[in-house]
């Protein structure tokens, strides 16, 4: 492989090092040492197919809600994560919308290489936050 692998500790395995995939790894130590999210709670490549059928598209990463026993399409974060470079905002936020008609998340973050935007639902609508809440 010409990236090499790194070790995905929720997946439990090794993945091609892609520079997408060091986004999302560094976004899962960020979630499991600054955020506490218990590791179990974290699905990587999550596919939304386990909620609706009709799609075959992945997220990034989710962190369930059962300790408020939330059902599955009501997750406590939505990440999306993108090497730098290859999107902009824009497009990061047209695909977050078309995940956000199955899910309904607490918490949203977008990762674009080492950048990264927090929001917040507030009853319909998203808002800006500076940092997510302790898990």
């Amino acid at each position: 492989m010409p990236h090499g692998t790194l070790y995905d500790p929720i997946r439990k395995k090794d993945v091609p090092a892609t520079p997408e995939e060091h986004v999302r790894q560094a976004t899962i130590q960020f979630l499991l040492n600054e955020v506490k999210v218990p590791a179990h709670l974290i699905a990587v490549e999550f596919g939304l197919c386990a909620i609706d059928p009709k799609t075959d598209d992945r997220v990034d990463i989710l962190v369930h809600n059962f300790r408020e026993g939330a059902a599955l399409d009501k997750p406590w974060l939505l990440v999306e994560c993108k090497a730098p470079g290859e999107y902009t905002w824009e497009a990061l936020q047209v695909q977050l919308n078309k995940y956000l008609r199955i899910l309904t998340p607490k918490y949203v973050m977008l990762a674009l290489g080492d950048s990264v935007r927090f929001f917040q639902l507030e009853g319909q609508r998203f808002s800006k936050i500076a940092s997510l809440p302790t898990y």
